[in-house]
């Protein structure tokens, strides 16, 4: 299952790749990225990084209140998951017609299917299915991060956020909401489906992958792919094919150091830092 979780990855990066393998040139749709701001200088990608990780701390700090409120946590999931899936969507609708892969007709009648798709992306949830969708959805979504962030900024959240997700597992809430679930289970063994995490992790038998994890996989993923696409096809996708493998690696590691130690742990420390020489010498290539 890691392995098909893996595969989704690889695949959203060659969606979101197409336009630029197909007409040889990165033409980012016009899409609006506020709050941050679309510019390369030091100051603004500091900026653009506390704008994520404060956005992501208050998401994590919501989730942790609204925890034991079961019914608040499924009309917030569903609210998240109809946005994500219905804007991811229509992003690369847009993305696809502005680079003249989609026309003018099929373009609006997709735009106005995404709501259908956000509706049913919802059901899933609501009926406990679609664990790779929901992964699919957050690896084109970090794909969407690389075509509308600067790539400072992605550099910049590239390193930050193996550290931000160690200390948040080991020492901080997403720590404590993992070692809650935990102490739950123990009342009812096996029944997997009262996860209330359901929707923020995907799970892969018996190993779950936070959703997030995804979107940060696809977006390293995606840079490095995209930066050497430059060089041509081959190099591409050897690059494509050596990153996906060392995500692979970095998850085991993840299993056998983190999850043997404590049942759990962080997935991006390992595969991030093992991916990390690539993204730095696609950065300055």
């Amino acid at each position: 299952m890691v392995l098909s979780a893996l595969l989704l990855v690889v695949i959203a990066v060659f969606i979101g790749v197409a336009p630029t393998i197909l007409h040889g040139r990165i033409e980012s749709p016009p899409v609006e990225i506020s709050p941050y701001v679309n510019a390369e200088d030091n100051q603004t990608t500091l900026y653009n990084a506390f704008i994520f990780f404060a956005l992501l701390i208050m998401a994590t700090i919501l989730i942790y209140v609204i925890l034991p409120r079961r019914r608040l946590l499924k009309l917030l999931l569903s609210i998240i998951w109809f946005v994500l899936s219905t804007g991811v969507f229509q992003f690369y609708v847009i993305l696809y017609y502005w680079n003249n892969l989609l026309d003018e007709v099929n373009a609006v009648r997709l735009m106005w299917a995404s709501l259908l798709f956000g509706i049913f992306t919802v059901y899933l949830i609501h009926k406990r299915r679609g664990d790779l969708l929901l992964g699919f959805l957050g690896s084109l979504a970090g794909v969407m991060f690389v075509w509308l962030l600067p790539t400072t900024t992605i550099v910049a959240l590239l390193t930050a956020l193996p550290i931000y997700d160690y200390l948040m597992v080991n020492k901080g809430l997403l720590g404590r909401i993992v070692q809650k679930l935990r102490d739950g289970a123990v009342n009812t063994p096996g029944r997997k489906a009262d996860n209330p995490l359901f929707g923020f992790v995907v799970r892969l038998d018996n190993l779950s992958l936070g959703v997030g994890d995804f979107v940060v996989y696809s977006m390293a993923l995606s840079f490095i792919a995209m930066r050497f696409l430059q060089y041509g096809r081959a190099v591409f996708i050897i690059a494509l094919g050596l990153g996906a493998a060392l995500i692979y690696l970095g998850l085991l590691l993840t299993v056998k150091i983190f999850l043997k130690r404590w049942g759990y742990g962080p997935a991006l420390p390992f595969p991030i830092l093992l991916l990390y020489p690539l993204v730095v010498f696609a950065w300055i290539a």
